[in-house]
């Protein structure tokens, strides 16, 4: 029976809670650190745990098997090499680290110790998403000529409120970071690494943070195909898309299938056959047993116990730092960015934060929200 131990119980949490409970005959939550004991009380008493709680998770990585690591961004790498040095594997929330140095670090020690680390990607284990890309990842339809995320969400100014949030050094970056990090995750999967991309960053609405809450990027592909990338927190709605446009057809996520045929003149007309063919395609791939956090839980359990291959990997959770790096370098020096990021770039590390660019201070800070109600993934995208 693999012990788990919770490492910060906030917004977040409950979702490892409750993915972990799927599987009792496998795990059992035995541990919960928060700053804020009563933080880990109170979660420890809504789902009737009866674990551990401490303030200091070092207190508790001796007598357990499994961390989930829950905390703000910048606390994600040390906790995580304090872990796996005990002995633990570990599930660790996006972003794996806020710099390409820590997300080395980890893999490092994790290769050493021979722990697991899969990093959050919950949108993976989405059956909707994970069958679109296979579809546009077997070549059936031709080559993905074009990619478009649009991940574009809805904040209010008080989102920033929280102490940790809205400054570089603590949180990391802004949307791109911490709310862009599921698509570019999902492009990347199906695309890889661009060659080089070139971005602008703004901040159009949140005056209590020093970080972005708009980017747009462009990506280019070795192979010649682009990609393009545009994080919000403006956006009314949250109307999220992912779509890729191969050559003989386009898909989209939430599931959509186009395709079209060619007049003598260039001018296009619908082709239903060949987008009934997509359709086809997609339906017969099966849907998963468990999905979002629910289903990453069942297989980092099932890799830990040697039964399956991590489907989201420390390695990945690195791809996505490489990219929104290149993303803040570009846009923080107004220049093209090529990947990858070398070991002796100034970006490699964290060193650029200290003295990037504020477009606003912080002026209100609270500990935490009494409100603890997030998005829900499920029939976002």
């Amino acid at each position: 029976m693999l012990r788990v131990m919770i490492i910060g119980c906030g917004a977040i949490a409950p979702a490892h809670v409750e993915g972990y409970l799927k599987f009792p005959g496998m795990c059992r939550i035995t541990a919960l650190a928060n700053r804020s004991i009563s933080r880990a009380d109170e979660l420890n008493s809504r789902y009737g745990l009866g674990a551990k709680t401490v303030s200091d998770y070092r207190d508790a990585l001796g007598n357990v098997d499994i961390v989930s690591i829950c905390t703000p961004p910048r606390e994600h790498a040390s906790i995580a090499l304090d872990a796996i040095d005990a002995g633990c594997h570990a599930l660790i929330e996006k972003p794996m680290a806020t710099s390409l140095d820590e997300c080395d670090a980890i893999i490092a020690s994790s290769k050493k110790e021979n722990r697991v680390v899969s990093v959050v990607a919950q949108s993976r284990f989405i059956s909707g998403i994970r069958n679109a890309i296979s579809v546009a990842r077997s070549g059936r339809f031709g080559r993905v000529l074009y990619a478009r995320a649009n991940s574009v969400w809805y904040r209010g100014g008080s989102y920033y409120d929280l102490s940790w949030r809205g400054r570089w050094e603590v949180e990391g970056g802004g949307c791109t970071l911490n709310h862009s990090i599921h698509h570019i995750d999902l492009l990347l999967w199906l695309k890889g690494l661009p060659k080089s991309v070139i971005s602008v960053l703004a901040n159009l609405s949140h005056d209590n943070s020093e970080e972005e809450d708009f980017s747009s990027s462009i990506l280019t592909y070795c192979d010649g195909s682009v990609a393009e990338i545009t994080s919000s927190l403006v956006s009314h709605g949250e109307p999220q898309c992912l779509s890729f446009q191969m050559e003989r057809g386009g898909i989209a996520i939430p599931f959509a299938a186009h395709a079209s045929a060619t007049r003598d003149n260039g001018f296009p007309y619908p082709d239903e056959t060949r987008r009934r063919e997509i359709e086809a395609a997609f339906a017969e791939l099966p849907t998963l047993t468990h999905e979002n956090h629910d289903g990453q839980i069942a297989n980092f359990l099932a890799a830990i116990n040697g039964d399956e291959g991590l489907i989201a990997d420390a390695s990945d959770g690195r791809n996505c730092i490489e990219l929104i790096t290149g993303i803040y370098k570009s846009g923080v020096g107004h220049s093209s960015v090529t990947l990858p990021i070398d070991c002796g770039d100034e970006f490699y590390g964290n060193r650029w934060r200290a003295s990037a660019p504020h477009f606003n201070e912080k002026k209100n800070d609270v500990a935490h929200f009494d409100d603890m109600t997030i998005t829900d993934f499920k029939g976002k995208f």
